[in-house]
């Protein structure tokens, strides 16, 4: 009865069962919800594992203080399993969640992408320290060990150093994206793994280690902060989106920010690359002949534009390929100017204002056709006529390219959705909505990003912004 009482003791100094019950279950939820929001991503797969990893702490409580005795009283279970499958469990909460937040970081920073076949061996590596701690702590013993000083301090030191480094390549991943247009879905998805983590480290090991009394299930704790994550995973999930998962709406990737595109569009790419085809064979024809009209280099120029286009896209779905090179952009805003021709009638004037000599690093391909798109969505913008301004400008940490125009502008609603597949607000049947998702992806490739200002009656002006590449600085060679 002696081992009884003490089981009881300890238990009175945390959550009721239940409640531990009900914390494991909520872990249980989220993390389902993450991995089902994307069952193809790594990000979402080894946050799953994490999860369920850190639920095994609430759960082992509750197997050992509330249902654990309830079973030996009726003979289901002997004194020696429940101790057992207590220590068990205790070691892999200790000795294996951080080293899965770790390689989930990994990924996070994609890793995978940089380190090549290094990364097995990075994936791996976390997991050593944890094969040490068990040699010298068996895991069969973790129970007894939980009271002895050297035993606590090690698990806290693995976890916290293993923390940190999390934090460290979490953030710094964060950094290189902050002008990125997966920014903020990114950010969200890190705070979620950060906030429980580090309040479970601050509240788990030190009282254990310190011995100090009436603390050691301070980490119990975390229920309301796992509550509130749940809440605001799901109050996300039905305004913008967490972890690719919208309610309401198709799930999506967000790690890449694209959504599904019809497939009939790469029907219309064939059937655009085998015209093109024939309008380069008439316009040779045509040169070979004796013309060289001003109107006749627009042509040519336009088809060698499209089928670089056609080459490097699958018309304005996800997959966009980049060959990025130094872009002198003085001289593509001018050639812009000379090639884009107006609708009869309409008097618009197309000019170019501010324009820095740095070299942009960039597709060039997909800049002019980014920049056919806006001017095209200004042109329809300004039905009687009015001004479109090409500029460019270099700062620190960017570069920009706008397009400012005349036109009637925008409502704040309408500007929230300009960025959908298939939105648009011409009355045109030749427009599909698409230019400013194609110019969204485009960017999001180069990882920069795309913002609108505009005001009903006052124009708008759609910024380019791209993160100032090592290249950018290079005054030479440039394409």
């Amino acid at each position: 009865m002696d081992q009884f009482n003490v089981i009881h003791e300890a238990a009175q100094q945390g959550l009721p069962g239940e409640m531990l019950l009900v914390f494991t279950m909520v872990l249980w939820c989220i993390f389902t919800l993450i991995l089902l929001a994307d069952l193809h991503n790594k990000l979402n797969d080894w946050c799953f594992i994490s999860g369920i990893l850190f639920s095994v702490g609430a759960l082992k409580e509750y197997l050992f203080y509330t249902l654990g005795p309830q079973l030996i009283q009726v003979g289901i279970w002997t004194d020696a399993f429940s101790e057992g499958l207590y220590s068990v469990l205790s070691a892999v909460f200790y000795y294996l969640a951080m080293p899965s937040v770790l390689v989930f970081a990994f990924f996070f920073h994609r890793l995978e992408q940089r380190a090549g076949r290094w990364f097995l061996f990075l994936s791996i590596a976390p997991y050593l320290p944890a094969a040490v701690l068990a040699c010298i702590f068996p895991f069969t013993q973790t129970l007894y060990f939980q009271q002895d000083t050297v035993f606590c301090l090690s698990v806290a030191g693995y976890n916290w150093g293993i923390g940190i480094l999390s934090t460290v390549v979490l953030l710094h991943a964060l950094w290189e994206e902050r002008l990125s247009m997966r920014f903020q879905q990114r950010r969200l998805a890190a705070m979620t793994m950060l906030v429980p983590l580090w309040f479970w480290l601050v509240s788990a090991f030190p009282y254990h280690a310190l011995g100090i009394p009436n603390l050691g299930k301070l980490w119990q704790s975390n229920l309301i902060i796992a509550l509130c994550i749940l809440i605001f995973f799901l109050c996300r999930a039905f305004h913008g989106g967490i972890w690719g998962l919208r309610f309401r709406r198709e799930p999506y990737d967000w790690t890449s920010g694209g959504q599904v595109i019809q497939r009939n569009a790469h029907y219309v790419g064939h059937a655009l690359k085998n015209d093109l085809a024939k309008i380069e064979w008439c316009t040779a024809l045509m040169q070979s002949r004796g013309y060289r009209d001003h109107e006749l280099d627009i042509i040519t120029g336009a088809v060698l534009h499209l089928k670089q286009f056609v080459n490097r896209t699958k018309l304005y779905a996800q997959q966009i390929t980049l060959m990025p090179e130094l872009c002198a952009v003085k001289p593509l805003f001018q050639s812009t100017v000379t090639e884009t021709v107006f609708p009869m009638g309409r008097d618009i004037i197309l000019s170019v204002g501010r324009c820095d000599a740095q070299p942009l690093f960039c597709d060039q391909t997909h800049l002019r056709e980014m920049l056919s798109n806006l001017i095209d969505n200004a042109v329809n913008a300004m039905p009687e006529g009015g001004r479109i301004e090409l500029s460019y400008c270099c700062q620190r940490w960017k570069a920009v390219i706008s397009v400012t125009d005349t036109g009637y502008g925008m409502e704040p609603g309408t500007i929230q959705k300009v960025f959908d597949p298939y939105f648009t607000t011409s009355q045109g049947d030749g427009n599909m909505g698409l230019g400013l998702y194609y110019c969204w992806n485009v960017m999001n490739a180069h990882h920069g990003s795309i913002s609108v200002k505009s005001a009903q009656g006052r124009g708008s002006t759609v910024s380019l912004c791209f993160p100032m590449h090592h290249r950018n600085v290079h005054k030479g060679d440039v394409q």
